[in-house]
């Protein structure tokens, strides 16, 4: 089985990223970006033996979108294994937010900033 790639994010933000075969999920506020994301956690597809898994390993979500999804939304998209949902900067530019991100998670898993 294949796992797919998805984006979600403003149309002017994600719409070129079809021509890379990444599924575009287009939404205009941050709770349309959060329905859509807890949507695409839920979409499965069969495998090769029939057992239904994951569709999405990836979906990217603009840090202008991401920075504002509460905290409590956040803890669970982030649940399991796969999809890795991960900020990506917008066409407006980069936030900040998911180099923060990023320290928050390997501060977590070893105890120590060392992206400072």
């Amino acid at each position: 089985m294949r796992h797919r790639i998805a984006i979600v994010g403003s149309r002017e933000a994600v719409s070129g990223f079809s021509l890379l075969g990444i599924d575009v999920i287009p939404a205009q506020t941050v709770d349309e970006a959060v329905t859509r994301l807890y949507e695409l956690r839920k979409q499965t597809t069969p495998d090769e033996q029939g057992i239904e898994r994951t569709t999405y390993a990836i979906i990217f979500v603009t840090e202008d979108f991401m920075a504002d999804i509460s905290p409590d939304d956040e803890k669970r998209l982030a649940r399991g294994t796969l999809p890795a949902i991960i900020p990506l900067p917008s066409h407006k530019g980069a936030t900040g937010y998911g180099l923060q991100r990023l320290k928050r998670i390997v501060e977590r898993a070893i105890g120590s900033d060392i992206l400072q």
